[in-house]
């Protein structure tokens, strides 16, 4: 037990099932989470969904998910052997969800580096575009130029 920590989990239910059923499945899912302590932040209906590839020779699937955060250490093993133990459930996968401090850490990173690129971009047009210095400015610099190599 710790801080909470932020999970989803997803899930396809097969469309062989009575449509009636699906929603009292996904109420399962909720009430397993809730059941071990865990706080529903988000969630989404089964929806009917065509598959990318074929699961068990069907290419449709009611597609489901719950977020939630808890502490337990027995809810994700719970889910899983939840899904396994249901053969309507066709797929299934719990992700670990970043926490929201991480999440505006990395956008702040981000901002940084755009910023920076944008001001380089600017930086390197100005030089472009920058007037060209007099001949006796060049002599100047390469003097010192000169100076600081026999100070080496």
């Amino acid at each position: 037990m710790g801080e909470p920590r932020n999970y989803e989990f997803a899930y396809h239910i097969t469309t062989v099932l009575d449509e009636a059923k699906v929603p009292s499945i996904h109420a399962d899912v909720e009430a397993l989470i809730q059941k071990h302590g865990g706080v529903i932040t988000s969630a989404q209906q089964p929806e009917r969904r065509k598959l990318s590839y074929p699961i068990n020779h069907q290419t449709q699937s009611f597609f489901a998910w719950v977020q939630f955060s808890t502490d337990s250490d027995m809810l994700l093993p719970e889910l899983d052997e939840w899904a396994r133990l249901h053969t309507e459930v066709l797929r299934h996968v719990t992700l670990k969800l970043e926490a929201e401090s991480d999440k505006r850490a990395i956008k702040q990173a981000e901002h940084l580096e755009r910023k920076a690129a944008k001001a380089a971009k600017e930086g390197a047009t100005v030089k472009k575009t920058a007037p060209e210095k007099p001949a006796e400015d060049k002599g100047k610099l390469e003097q010192q130029i000169e100076d600081v190599i026999g100070n080496l």
